[in-house]
């Protein structure tokens, strides 16, 4: 990394890096309101300047893209983007905001409302465990009136659109708390009192998103990189487990990432926020290529998702992860044997993320950068250090970090509160350069 390229880089106005200056429909942001979403102002600074110093055609990966901010940050700088995520969500909603929409999208909403209109029908399409409990019957009725209306849709990325609409709907219209990430059922009095439309919801949300969507596309469009209305470079996004593999044979010269700081039982709950909304959508819709039962378990998606589980031979784990980071070995020997059942989760979730690293490692080219945002976190009372830990598990592999950057937490949605972690207030942007 060049000294002009560390010196813009390092001075990065804090405001830029604090997300003081974001507008929350940006980016097109607003459509569904997903968990712990980057602040795309705050990588947009960096993603152009080092754009800058890659060769041209450039291509970007996130391999954690959630609600793919970085990938559409890139998009603004005309690289090519491929991004993965093992949560179905994060990809329905990837698919759709880095798709490119005209205004057929508008018409084909009109064509909608008329059909939801003239829906009169009770029943309920979906069935599962427990869904008197999370959704009043009369919400369930216009919920499946929507579902029937998507499902007449002939274009399948419109129908991506709708079902990413109607995940927001049932967040915002079912019985689940919408201020934790974890699945809790309102008080009854609360329930009974709230009187909720989905297909009012539904058409107010419907109507703003095609609004932001066609924002993105005017704006990448006065930047000259719409070409006979398509995107010029090339846009990936998968369903996929980085910890086994990146679903692609791109090869990549600029990362960008927020990868999740600890275990998703005791950090974000990803996969139980997404729960109800995919309980609605086909997975046909979303990506032939997934292939695990979400739908049975609320777990499911945090449980296959980095750190997810302790397994039998955690002794091995221990003894190789020690060696990529000395930095959690610490932390690891400084907890009493009464602590380290929960230290244990720690160390496989590093152990995961070290191994995706690997995965990554592979796909970038050589003079590539790595941009990873990452916070620190209290278990058992003691700081868990994410940013050594990442520093030590990239200097095992020969890649030295050349910048340091820090941000205050202001606008990322994060847990108030869980058994392991006290709220994060700061994150780490650090550079790496293969």
């Amino acid at each position: 990394m060049g000294d002009a390229i560390l010196k813009t880089l390092a001075t990065i106005d804090s405001d830029i890096l604090n997300g003081t200056n974001y507008n929350n429909r940006d980016f097109a942001r607003k459509i569904l309101n997903y968990p712990a979403m980057m602040v795309p102002s705050v990588q947009e600074s960096i993603i152009k300047t080092l754009v800058e110093d890659l060769p041209n055609n450039s291509s970007m990966i996130d391999p954690f893209m959630g609600a793919s901010n970085a990938l559409m940050t890139g998009m603004r700088y005309g690289t090519n983007i491929f991004g993965q995520d093992i949560n179905p969500l994060s990809v329905l909603i990837s698919q759709v905001k880095t798709n490119i929409y005209d205004d057929s999208l508008g018409e084909n909403y009109i064509l909608l409302l008329e059909r939801l209109t003239n829906d009169f029908s009770p029943n309920v399409d979906v069935e599962f465990k427990n869904i008197d409990k999370w959704f009043k019957k009369e919400v369930q009725i216009e919920l499946s009136q929507i579902r029937r209306a998507i499902l007449r849709e002939g274009d399948l990325y419109i129908r991506k659109f709708f079902w990413v609409a109607l995940a927001e709907v049932i967040r915002l219209t079912g019985n689940d708390r919408t201020s934790t990430f974890k699945m809790h059922v309102r008080k009854d009095e609360e329930i009974y009192a709230r009187n909720l439309s989905p297909k009012d919801y539904f058409l107010r949300i419907c109507k703003r998103s095609i609004e932001d969507l066609l924002n993105v596309k005017k704006e990448l469009k006065i930047k000259g990189l719409i070409a006979d209305e398509n995107y010029i470079g090339n846009i990936g996004v998968s369903w996929g487990d980085s910890k086994k593999k990146i679903e692609t044979d791109q090869t990549f010269n600029l990362l960008v990432t927020s990868p999740p700081y600890g275990d998703n039982h005791t950090t974000v709950t990803y996969g139980q926020f997404s729960y109800l909304p995919l309980q609605w959508i086909p997975v046909s819709e979303i990506d032939d290529a997934i292939t695990m039962d979400y739908l049975s378990v609320i777990q499911e998606i945090d449980k296959l998702s980095l750190g997810g589980g302790i397994v039998p031979d955690y002794k091995n784990i221990e003894e190789n992860i020690f060696n990529h980071s000395n930095t959690l070995k610490k932390y690891f020997d400084g907890c009493t044997e009464e602590e380290k059942w929960k230290a244990r989760k720690v160390t496989c979730f590093i152990n995961d993320l070290n191994i995706t690293i690997d995965n990554v490692m592979e796909k970038m080219n050589p003079n590539s950068y790595l941009v990873w945002t990452i916070g620190n976190r209290s278990v058992n009372n003691k700081e868990v250090k994410n940013d050594a830990i990442l520093i030590d598990l990239f200097k095992s592999k020969g890649v030295n970090l050349y910048l340091d950057l820090e941000r205050d937490i202001l606008s990322k949605r994060m847990p108030g509160r869980n058994n392991f972690s006290k709220t994060m207030s700061k994150e780490k942007i650090l550079i790496f350069k293969k």
